[in-house]
């Protein structure tokens, strides 16, 4: 190939790839992680949320200590990731409550003598968000989620193995939640 249809060829692909990353919807790499959509001159938020209170979640299953991963993870995604958390509850403009309604446990696989070795775990979680007035914003929206982990043969690995699943799937609930939150258009 000679040098001109080389630089044809790139021109071609540079125009190319421009055209095809002008989409209608951009995310803005700014503080508050907010979806604009890319008008003719300028971007219109969608949302104006901040100052969230996250209360802690309630656990209604059997495992002991799984609200504290929700509250927590929760609240460092909208403390880390958006604009949107507070520590403080007296400067709050909402709060978040949710309970944690069920966790389940599921074999994925066996070894060559039927001892199970990965599991997948799934949680569902309700969510509820109002204004500090007392407004409704959203009541008992579901949220599910699952990871799966190994299960050694030692108990002790196994469940710090299981705990880390319910961590990832509180981390991508937690994601899920903001993204419905910013879906609801909120001013504060």
């Amino acid at each position: 190939m000679n040098m001109k249809n080389k630089l044809i060829l790139f021109l071609f692909i540079l125009f190319t790839a421009g055209l095809s990353t002008a989409c209608g919807f951009r995310i803005l790499t700014g503080k508050d992680g907010s979806v604009v959509a890319a008008g003719k001159y300028k971007y219109k938020k969608f949302n104006n949320i901040s100052q969230i209170y996250i209360k802690p979640f309630k656990n209604l299953t059997y495992k002991s200590g799984t609200g504290v991963y929700f509250s927590n993870n929760i609240s460092n995604y909208l403390n880390v990731q958006t604009d949107m958390f507070t520590a403080n509850k007296g400067n709050a403009l909402y709060y978040l409550t949710g309970k944690i309604t069920s966790i389940q446990n599921s074999v994925m696989s066996y070894t060559g003598v039927a001892a199970a070795v990965d599991y997948m775990i799934t949680v569902n979680v309700t969510v509820s968000m109002y204004k500090t007035n007392g407004k409704i914003i959203f009541s008992n929206v579901g949220f599910s989620s699952s990871a799966t982990y190994y299960n050694y043969i030692n108990p002790l690995v196994a469940h710090k193995q299981e705990k880390m699943a319910i961590e990832t799937v509180s981390k991508r609930i937690a994601r899920k939640i903001v993204i419905y939150i910013e879906s609801k258009k909120l001013t504060s």
